[in-house]
């Protein structure tokens, strides 16, 4: 092995064949054969060849900061060493069924997690409609007094909006909104206490303008396609006989 090593060292550095052999104090079809013929398995014994395929394992464990055999044996207890390649394939194989161990952990983790996952479909429903088939989630609405005050404030103010209540008062509701104290639905009821006129009319008034909006954005896309092209003769045109 020793002589293996030396002779591709002694190639790399530019000698020839006849150089090496000259070098090394051996006959050139020998290095010949040694270099060209043969792989580095071929020159290790079985030991050897069981620890190479821990090495990546074991440069794992050395980057951490283990760079002693000693603390090496500590860490893992291993209390016996007798040689260099056979503690190292002791060491190796401990260090697998710890990753294994561990392996195992994480899986059972994640497939619990799995089981207990709430899907975001489910807490929509749970929000919009106070419904829910997840054991979790009907759990927490009974064991928590604030998440059950606020899914009322959320269903009530959907009821509004649908007409299916007859409180249709939306200033009430931002003062219900405000008390929760809850950021998101506190914002959400600042915003729509700045337009609360345009909020109770849409709720009062079974009109729609929903046929406004969309003629508003079928115009707005003509504009951008024709952006910085033409003037409002074009868009005209192209709204007035674009059916």
């Amino acid at each position: 092995m020793k002589i293996y090593r030396e002779s591709l060292n002694l190639k790399m550095q530019g000698m020839t064949i006849e150089q090496t052999a000259a070098h090394l104090g051996k006959k050139s079809r020998y290095i010949y054969k040694l270099i060209h013929n043969r792989r580095i398995g071929a020159y290790l014994n079985e030991q050897q060849k069981t620890a190479l395929k821990y090495v990546s394992e074991l440069a794992t464990i050395i980057s951490a900061g283990c760079i002693t055999r000693k603390i090496l044996a500590q860490k893992w207890g291993v209390n016996q060493w007798r040689t260099y390649w056979k503690d190292n394939i002791q060491l190796a194989k401990m260090y697998q069924q710890k990753r294994k161990e561990v392996k195992e952990h994480n899986e059972s983790i994640e497939n619990g997690s799995k089981t207990q996952r709430v899907s975001q479909n489910q807490i929509r429903k749970y929000i919009l409609k106070g419904e829910s088939d997840n054991p979790k989630l009907a759990e927490l609405y009974k064991s928590s007094p604030q998440i059950k005050e606020l899914l009322s404030v959320c269903q009530n103010f959907r009821d509004m909006i649908n007409g299916n209540t007859y409180d249709k008062d939306i200033r009430k509701w931002i003062e219900k909104a405000k008390a929760t104290r809850n950021m998101a639905l506190t914002n959400f009821a600042y915003g729509i206490e700045k337009d609360w006129e345009a909020v109770q009319a849409a709720i009062d008034i079974p009109f729609s303008n929903g046929l406004l909006e969309g003629t508003v954005n079928k115009i707005k896309a003509v504009k951008r396609q024709m952006y910085n092209r033409a003037g409002s003769k074009l868009l005209r045109a192209k709204i007035l006989y674009s059916q």
